[in-house]
């Protein structure tokens, strides 16, 4: 690696060869494929670069090889440039695709509900299940009618306590 010191008055000095050097030079090293690093004299500091904009590989590539790096930085951002301008439509068409899923599950929702309706319908009114259902209805009726007798003590009153979640009122 070349080291390079930049003075104050903007001289480079290249260590290596103990002499003053220009920016062709410089430019000349890096694309032949050299590494170099400047250094500010006084400090003893890399230069930093204020925009930040291309890194310091990049440069190096732009040097090195010139319009046909600028030509593949331009073509990278066309392409970017071109993703962006599309994703709106392509997001747009997403949007679209979920909603139409969206309502098939909807419909595809309404029809099981539909067919569990009548599936419930039709067993409920057969005759045997309806029999049944009374039959239940009819024991539920006497088992509360039972436990109201057993609550009642022989005065008529009813008792002191009752079970846990239980009040005078609904009994």
């Amino acid at each position: 690696m070349r080291l390079v010191k930049r003075y104050g008055n903007r001289k480079l000095y290249d260590t290596s060869e103990s002499r003053y050097v220009t920016l062709e030079e410089i430019g000349r090293w890096v694309k032949a494929g050299e590494e170099v690093k400047i250094l500010e004299n006084d400090s003893g500091e890399e230069e930093r670069r204020k925009s930040g904009l291309l890194s310091l590989p990049m440069l190096r590539d732009i040097i090195r090889h010139g319009e046909a790096a600028l030509q593949n930085i331009a073509a990278t951002v066309d392409r970017g440039v071109e993703v962006l301008r599309s994703a709106p439509e392509r997001a747009g068409r997403r949007v679209q695709e979920l909603t139409q899923i969206s309502d098939r599950l909807g419909q595809l929702q309404r029809l099981v509900d539909e067919g569990f309706r009548r599936s419930v319908e039709r067993v409920t009114n057969l005759p045997a299940v309806q029999q049944e259902m009374r039959r239940i209805e009819r024991s539920l009726r006497a088992l509360e009618a039972r436990i109201t007798r057993l609550r009642m003590r022989g005065d008529g009153e009813p008792p002191a306590e009752l079970p846990p979640g239980q009040d005078r009122t609904h009994s």
